[in-house]
């Protein structure tokens, strides 16, 4: 049955957990051959090492139990399972190396293949057919004429460009002007300095009665303001109501105080 990497971390030590995640399908598409041998060496040597302890295990269960087999016991399962993964392990490594080598192969097969092919043709077409002198001073002047012509495009299409290109220096220029940091700092404290001035300058509603934009002044900007202010600070500090003057207050409380003594008579 197929180890789960949560029973495989139970098993493996952590350079053998390294193993197991190089194994695994994302890992080995990310190996050449040289890494893939390596890890060949590695895995097949763990996995030689945990046959051992599952001989030895064996060895000592039969002394212990006298069984046969010597297979009882979890710590002779837990080796055996250890190397069966480890063999899993080495499997996969072996295949994914013989695929790489056979990729390998077959590129340089391909590689090589259209340079004989074409080597191989044109020697064989020489060594049958040998131009006389008269047929080759005729292909040297047919080779001739393409070649002229080709040079004569090639110079068209360079003085084409180089007209192109001198109509439109200006729009490449500005294309290319870019604005320095110095430039950039300067403008945004030009729009600071702006946005100051606005700030400072009157609102419409602050306006004298002669229409002249004025500094406010400080406090309220009524009388009305104020009282309503006054109110709601007292509201809010939950002062008592003074009901008629201050004088009238007086009175009433230095009327209290004298009548105090006749009470008691």
């Amino acid at each position: 049955m197929p180890i789960t990497r949560a029973k495989a971390t139970q098993l493996l030590n952590q350079k053998e957990m390294a193993l197991y995640d190089d194994s695994r399908i994302n890992g080995l598409r990310q190996l050449d051959a040289k890494a893939l041998a390596s890890r060949v060496t590695r895995a097949r040597t763990a996995r030689d090492r945990a046959r051992d302890l599952v001989q030895k295990h064996k060895l000592a269960s039969r002394e212990r139990t006298g069984s046969k087999r010597g297979r009882s016991g979890v710590a002779n399962q837990r080796s055996k399972d250890k190397a069966e993964l480890l063999a899993d392990i080495l499997k996969r490594f072996e295949t994914r190396l013989r695929e790489v080598e056979r990729e390998a192969k077959a590129a340089a097969k391909r590689a090589k293949a259209p340079a004989t092919k074409r080597t191989t043709t044109r020697t064989a077409t020489t060594a049958t057919k040998r131009p006389t002198p008269r047929r080759a001073a005729r292909r040297a002047g047919e080779d001739k004429a393409p070649r002229a012509a080709a040079t004569k495009r090639a110079g068209a299409r360079k003085a084409t460009s180089a007209n192109t290109s001198a109509g439109k220096p200006a729009r490449k220029a500005a294309r290319k002007r870019r604005i320095t940091p110095e430039q950039a700092l300067a403008q945004t404290r030009a729009l600071l300095e702006a946005k100051h001035a606005r700030e400072l300058e009157p609102r419409p509603w602050e306006a004298t009665p002669g229409n002249e934009p004025g500094a406010g002044a400080p406090g309220y900007q009524s009388d009305s303001a104020a009282r309503r202010a006054k109110r709601l600070h007292a509201a809010e500090a939950r002062i008592p109501a003074i009901q008629g003057s201050i004088s009238t207050r007086d009175r009433i409380n230095q009327g209290k105080r004298d009548h105090r003594g006749q009470d008691g008579d």
